[in-house]
Formats: structure tokens, sequence, C-alpha cells
């Protein structure tokens, strides 16, 4: 609600869900977090989201929110699984991620760089 969503009672289900259900079914990653301050981080992208996407409903909004923050740290492994449950929680809802390119070029720049010796990857 501290974000500006009128409809933060029923999303909220969505995304205590979702959490729940990740910690219950993806792989015991340490790296993993489901905590309040994971929620407070994916709140604050979403917050974010709405600000600057007015066009985008609410639901699209967080479950854009929810992808984009998490979807770096679930391993492969655990990716089929992820976007099922997003998919269950927020069905027929496609948006697109939301990213910079030129940020995105000076990553891959610097990665392949003789200095880093790493491989870009999407």
């Amino acid at each position: 609600m501290a974000e500006g969503f009128v409809e933060a009672k029923i999303l909220a289900r969505k995304f205590v869900t979702l959490f729940t259900l990740c910690r219950d079914l993806l792989s015991k990653s340490k790296h993993y977090d489901w905590g309040l301050r994971a929620i407070k981080s994916v709140l604050n992208v979403a917050g974010a989201f709405k600000r600057s996407d007015t066009h985008l409903s609410e639901e699209a909004l967080l479950m854009r929110a929810l992808r984009d923050f998490n979807l770096p740290k679930i391993i492969a492994a655990d990716l089929p699984i992820f976007f099922g449950l997003l998919g269950d929680l927020f069905p027929r809802i496609t948006v697109e991620r939301k990213r910079d390119m030129d940020f995105e070029k000076c990553i891959e720049k610097t990665c392949v760089s003789n200095e880093m010796k790493l491989y870009p990857e999407p």
C-alpha cells in the first residue's frame, strides 16, 4: 500500500504464496532468500515500476518485479518450477522485462575484455 498499490491485499496474497512455495519447492540453495529483506526489495522494485509504467495493471507490475528481481538468483534446475509458479499465480499475464540496453552493452564489453575473461550470458 505504501508504494501506491490499490489492489494490495489481493496481490499480497499472491506474493506471499509465491515466496512460500519457492521456499518449499525450490532447491535449498544457500543464496536463496525468501524472507522479509527480499520482500522489501521486491516491493521497492514494484513501486518503481508502478511509478514509471502507468499503463500496466498492478498485477502485471508485481509479476514483472517478482520475475525480474528473483530470476538472476534462481539456479537453472529450479527455473521450470519458478516459471510454473509464476504462471499459476499470474495466469495470462505476459509482460516484457525492463531492460537498459546501454548498461547491458557495457556489461558485455567488460565481460569479454582480456582482464575479466568471462563469457557474457543473457
